[in-house]
């Protein structure tokens, strides 16, 4: 029923089936005693019987008339004071229990009669449903309308309390009075329906306690200490009425069960005492411990002993479970944002172990829980186009911190990461931006240096910088000798490999085929050493030392051989110009001021000169500026003598003026590097036949095979209001620029791009790039009328903006051939496998197992691409007649 009907209604309903007893004030004075008839036979009576048989009935009788008369209820609300006759009768009648028990019985008679009458319709606000913002004023407004009546109807009863007189009576008397107090006390809660009462007060005690815990709490003394000392208190709330109305009882310490754990599964745990602790990243579930035990569940304790009228105690497993209850919620709350807290670490760590606690409180169900919200969060939030590959792996490499923080064996891990490896899979810039990443650096802030943002995965490049070059073993199960051995988690998946490695790079190395992954990474180290500028290469050793002890080493045979290349170009280098490598010797004196005053050992102070004197000279400089005592040096104090005059360096030679370096590549080990031909600037093309003459004296006899794509200029260009130096540009733009200032430029006429074409004998994808990289830099322009480009001699010149003309994709200052330009130059080859295969096998079709696609994965090691480039060959081979489409099958002419 959604609303029980007035206790009147109810009344009537029920006498109908059940009718209830009907008392009647008998009145034995209006009835004269005329005695027994005497009579022979005992059976039928006689006028000559005892007369005390009659005697106690009558005395029953009138004490009966009296006491009712007393205690009936008067319309009006009047109580008349109780006089000796009214406590005599209700003495009589309390001697006897069966009409003790008809009185009280009676007297709940008269109280219902006039509660429903009088009292009930001041509650028909209990009818209809009740809201939230009236609970409090509705339960202050039931207890005074009760309380009222309750004074109204056991005031009688009190008054004949006063008058008795013997411990029996005064015994008799109050279970006659309790009855009647428990009869009271039904009748209320069957008036009011039970579920909204309950609730009701639920909210009303919610409110309270919500209430005082904002009013008590102190956030800044609670910061200060390890402890929360917000107090929770029912004052003012009326507790003690309750219980002496009777709602005090189970109904009520449900009511009280529901607001408490209502409350701290929110303002409980949302206070700002139990937020997450971003600067300590600590958990602040054992401060939500502490309150429970000193704060919450003392009040709590008190209130029910309140509610009930016994002193009620909780067990420490009843504390338990609140405070586990307490931190189930906190952990619910903290899930909710998980993916939030993902992103943000490691700052949010102290969210993580707020999680963890929970976690390990818990079972299996709590962390299916933690799986399926973050499994959640994932999908809406970052499995979307709209998200970059970077962004996904940066909190890919976050998740991985965060839930081996939430389970160090790996199993959650196992399962939440499962939608990222398959989404970053499907990428297909995934494995060419961790290669970058690899070889990138970073700043203090931790981003990339030098390289755009959406092509570095900053966290991954931190992880390289930190990661272990141990051995890697992928299963412990495999090693039978390892006394450590323990079983896999028995919630962990058929695919679960325990590894003991635990960094980032296992997982990330994971996320594709070796071979794969080794053939990208070969591909970047190649174009970061050929831009590389440290000599020593210490970055790009690391990182091949670090795939040996995670793949198989002689996979990675090409990036040891490019390394070797570079150190040999160096070495060569220094035997060709040794003016260009050397380096002053440093004085004694300046050997004097690196030498601390608490000392220094001899090992750690050569270390320091090593690349600029031999040990020889060290030692004898040393003798002259320190002193030994036992194992270090200390500076000494006497006066040094004069310093010579310094000698003059020895001026490097520059080939044919021009500062030149030269790298040797082993071609055999490196990827497809550019091969484009082109004119050289004058002095460039010199020097490179020079070189090739000193190469072939100091390498017996071998010679130089030039890759003028790959070379790198740098140039100063000087006009009449300015100075534009370029560093390090490709040897095109150099060529192209240095045609603008030869003899066969005209200022009047200019270049067009094919003279630029036919005068450098260059492809014109090379001349485009140059073209616009130096109209990007204000050095050249182009005529509005006739087109031509001409040099742009002073800035304030009116020329018109340049027109927009097609340019290379951004890595075509790269000296490897992109994956484009290999597809298109090795395009006559698969057109002529295709071709073959269908004539000999028939018509086929582009996917599946059998299709054109996968043969040529088979067949030809260099075919490394998809179906989409397959379509495309098939339909350059469809416009050459080679081909012909018939629906989905593709068969040769």
């Amino acid at each position: 029923m959604a609303a029980l009907m007035s206790a009147t209604g109810r009344h009537d309903v029920f006498a109908s089936i059940f009718p209830t007893e009907h008392f009647t004030t008998p009145t034995p004075e209006a009835t004269p005693d005329i005695g027994s008839l005497a009579s022979p036979g005992r059976p039928f009576g006689g006028f000559n019987l005892p007369q005390n048989l009659s005697g106690d009935a009558s005395q029953a009788d009138r004490a009966w008339s009296t006491i009712t008369r007393y205690l009936a209820l008067n319309a009006d609300g009047q109580t008349r004071r109780a006089g000796r006759q009214d406590s005599q009768a209700l003495g009589v009648l309390l001697n006897l229990p069966a009409k003790s028990t008809l009185l009280a019985q009676w007297y709940l008679n008269e109280i219902s009669t006039h509660y429903r009458e009088y009292v009930l319709p001041e509650l028909v606000s209990w009818q209809s449903p009740v809201p939230v913002s009236a609970a409090r004023s509705l339960i202050d407004n039931t207890i005074q309308v009760l309380q009222k009546a309750q004074e109204f109807y056991f005031a009688p009863i009190s008054s004949l309390r006063n008058q008795l007189q013997g411990r029996d009576l005064e015994y008799a008397f109050d279970a006659w009075s309790s009855q009647i107090s428990a009869g009271w006390h039904s009748l209320i809660l069957h008036s009011i329906p039970r579920q909204r009462l309950e609730k009701t007060l639920a909210s009303a005690l919610y409110q309270q306690m919500r209430d005082s815990l904002n009013r008590n709490s102190k956030p800044e003394r609670c910061g200060a200490t390890s402890r929360c000392l917000c107090r929770l208190s029912f004052a003012g709330f009326p507790l003690a009425d309750l219980h002496r109305l009777g709602l005090g009882g189970n109904l009520a310490e449900r009511a009280l069960a529901i607001a408490s754990n209502r409350l701290l599964d929110g303002p409980a745990i949302e206070r700002r005492c139990l937020q997450v602790d971003w600067a300590a990243k600590s958990s602040v579930v054992p401060k939500l411990r502490h309150w429970i035990e000193d704060h919450f569940a003392p009040s709590v304790q008190d209130a029910i002993s309140v509610l009930t009228g016994s002193t009620y105690v909780f067990s420490e497993g009843d504390v338990s479970r609140i405070t586990s209850t307490a931190v189930a919620s906190m952990a619910r709350k903290r899930t909710a944002a998980l993916f939030d807290y993902v992103k943000l670490w490691p700052h949010s760590t102290g969210a993580l172990l707020d999680i963890k606690s929970h976690l390990i409180d818990g079972g299996a169900a709590q962390k299916a829980t933690v799986c399926a919200a973050m499994t959640s969060q994932i999908q809406e939030r970052l499995l979307h186009a709209g998200a970059s590959t970077v962004e996904v792996l940066s909190i890919y490499v976050n998740m991985i911190h965060a839930f081996r923080l939430l389970d160090a064996r790996g199993v959650l891990l196992e399962k939440v990461a499962a939608p990222i490896r398959v989404y970053l899979r499907g990428r297909d810039d995934t494995v060419s931006i961790i290669a970058v990443s690899f070889l990138a650096e970073v700043d203090d802030a931790g981003q990339g240096v030098d390289l755009a943002n959406d092509k570095v995965c900053s966290d991954i490049t931190r992880e390289v910088l930190t990661s272990s070059l141990e051995d890697v073993k992928e299963h412990k199960g495999s090693d039978w000798d390892d006394m450590n051995w323990v079983p896999e988690p028995i919630d962990a998946g058929p695919n679960h490999k325990f590894t003991k490695s635990e960094d980032v790079l296992s997982y990330i190395l994971g996320l594709f085929d070796q071979e794969d992954f080794i053939k990208e990474v070969t591909t970047v180290l190649a174009q970061h050493l050929l831009q590389g500028a440290d000599p020593e290469f210490a970055r790009e050793t690391r990182l091949v030392e670090l795939f040996k002890s995670r793949f198989d080493p002689s996979k990675l045979q090409a990036a040891e051989v490019m390394l070797k290349d570079m150190r040999d170009s160096i070495m060569l280098e220094k035997r060709m110009f040794p003016e260009k490598y050397r380096a002053a010797v440093p004085s004694p004196r300046e050997l004097q001021a690196a030498i601390p005053l608490d000392g220094i050992t001899i090992n750690a102070l050569y270390g320091m000169f090593a690349a600029q004197m031999s040990q020889p000279e060290f030692l004898a400089t040393v003798k002259l500026v320190a002193n030994h005592r036992g194992d270090l040096l200390y500076p000494k104090r006497g006066r040094l003598p004069s310093a010579p005059s310094p000698a003059k360096p020895a001026e490097v030679r520059p080939v044919n003026g021009i500062d030149t370096s030269i790298r040797i590549l082993s071609s055999f080990f490196w990827p497809q590097l550019r091969s484009n031909t082109f004119v050289m600037p004058g002095k460039i093309g010199t020097a490179t036949e020079k070189m090739s003459e000193l190469f072939a004296r100091h390498s017996g006899q071998r010679t130089l095979d030039w890759h003028d794509a790959l070379a790198k200029i740098s140039v100063r260009l000087e006009f009449e209001d300015r100075t534009v130096e370029e560093q390090d540009i490709p040897a095109w733009r150099g060529s192209v620029v240095d045609l603008f200032g030869g003899s066969t430029y005209d200022a009047d006429i200019g270049f067009t791009i094919l003279d630029l074409e036919l005068q450098l004998n260059m492809d014109p994808e090379l001349v485009l790039d140059a073209v616009q990289y130096w109209l990007s830099r204000r050095v050249i322009y182009q005529h509005p009328s006739s087109g031509h480009y001409l040099v742009l001699e002073r800035l304030d010149l009116d020329i018109a903006p340049p027109a927009p003309i097609a340019v290379l994709e951004p890595d075509a200052a790269s000296g490897l051939k992109s994956q484009d330009a290999m597809f298109k130059e090795n395009a006559p080859m698969f057109e002529t496998f295709i071709a073959n295969m269908l004539q000999n096998g028939g018509a086929k079709e582009v996917g599946g197992f059998m299709g054109i696609t996968n043969m040529l994965k088979m067949v030809l090691p260099t075919f490394t691409y998809g179906e989409e480039e397959v379509e495309w060959l098939l339909g350059e081979m469809e416009g050459k007649g080679m081909v012909a489409r018939d629906g989905g099958m593709w068969a040769a002419k």
